[in-house]
């Protein structure tokens, strides 16, 4: 928005400034944004702060506007259910003018006493972390009402679904955000393919989810719905969807965030960056993309790639001229930590043995990135079969 026009509408809205300073004499309130317009950024954050409000109810209220795009519309009518929100061609102009004066202040959050960890999530003035562990104390916010439930299970009656075990699995894909570059988070949905049908095998039936990802599944089977390129793909459906599966399957993408939202355990491959754990709320299993020295040829050690923060550059040719690229994990590697992720969920796998044997890497997560992890394994079977990656 150009400055002129933000001085023309703060003109107009000094009669809602001067309410502001007077309700805050009786009441005191921040304001702050939704960012809407990445289904990441709009879920986990809002969900902290609705479950923080429901353990602390003295919490400072806070009142929302959203993003002018807005990555989900059915999530946002159920925000607004729970939020007070206002309109954004209202509070958007103020919000950027309290953000630029120190004056204003007190109308916005503030994380100056909160733990670095805090404030190494903070993205354009939201918290994403979950530091007060309220996630997994309440249940999901997000409820669906009668019409909704008929809607879902009607779709679920359809694909022939219904009353059936189900999961959910998805990539990442450069046309969702018609994407210029190439995000090393993008990566090739049919790399999942043993996975999912060693978890067929197991009586699972799965949904491929997810968006605008122009790549088809190359095989066909009944028990597989590809749901992402079919007509019935919908906003609403989306959230039915991963609300009543059983865990999920996914490159790191925003789908992880909506599994989150469920308090859905999550099988997370390809990937690159593990310094946002801590808003996963529920166990969940790693499988890690290694990075690889373009001049040597030798596949580098994540204490390294962590040292060199190689893991926060976020496109392959920018990594490239580093001197360095990716290598996704291969088919085999996601069908061995579908296995180990199925026996996890089965508790044939021991997740604090686990941690224990792994003890050395997440000491190196904590001290690059002050995550300490409880909850999170990388996949057994890629941790030994790569043991040098992790010293």
């Amino acid at each position: 928005m150009k400055n002129y026009q933000i001085y023309i509408k703060l003109f107009f809205l000094i009669p809602v400034i001067l309410l502001f300073f007077i309700i805050r004499i009786f009441k005191n309130f921040r304001i702050n944004k939704i960012i809407s317009h990445k289904i990441g950024h709009m879920t986990i954050p809002i969900e902290i702060y609705i479950c923080e409000k429901k353990d602390d109810p003295k919490k400072i209220p806070v009142i929302w506007f959203f993003d002018k795009i807005t990555a989900n519309h059915f999530l946002k009518k159920k925000w607004s259910e729970k939020l007070l929100i206002l309109p954004r061609h209202v509070l958007g102009p103020i919000y950027i003018l309290f953000k630029k004066y120190k004056f204003f202040n007190m109308f916005l959050e503030d994380f100056s006493k909160d733990s670095e960890g805090v404030k190494r999530s903070i993205y354009n003035g939201v918290k994403h972390i979950d530091d007060k562990k309220v996630l997994l104390k309440y249940k999901p916010t997000i409820e669906f009402n009668y019409k909704e439930k008929i809607e879902g299970e009607n779709y679920l009656k359809k694909i022939g679904f219904e009353n059936k075990n189900f999961f959910v699995f998805a990539s990442r894909a450069s046309s969702f955000h018609n994407e210029t570059g190439n995000s090393v988070r993008n990566t090739n949905i049919n790399s999942n393919n043993l996975g999912v049908k060693f978890l067929v095998s197991k009586g699972y039936k799965a949904i491929r989810i997810g968006r605008r990802d122009i790549t088809k599944l190359n095989f066909s089977d009944f028990n597989i719905i590809d749901y992402a390129n079919s007509v019935d793909s919908s906003d609403f459906l989306d959230f039915y969807l991963i609300s009543k599966c059983k865990f999920v399957i996914s490159a790191p993408t925003g789908i992880t965030r909506m599994a989150a939202l469920f308090r859905k355990p999550s099988l997370v491959v390809d990937e690159t960056n593990p310094s946002d754990l801590d808003r996963l709320p529920d166990r969940i299993m790693l499988l890690l993309k290694k990075f690889q020295n373009l001049k040597t040829g030798k596949i580098i050690s994540f204490q390294e790639v962590y040292e060199k923060k190689l893991n926060y550059i976020g496109d392959h040719l920018e990594l490239n001229k580093l001197g360095y690229k990716l290598i996704d994990n291969s088919e085999f590697e996601i069908k061995r930590a579908t296995e180990s992720f199925f026996n996890l969920l089965n508790n044939d796998i021991s997740l604090n043995e686990n941690l224990q044997k792994q003890k050395k890497y997440w000491q190196n997560v904590e001290e690059h990135f002050g995550f300490k992890n409880k909850s999170t394994i990388i996949c057994p079977d890629f941790y030994l079969n790569n043991n040098d990656l992790f010293k």
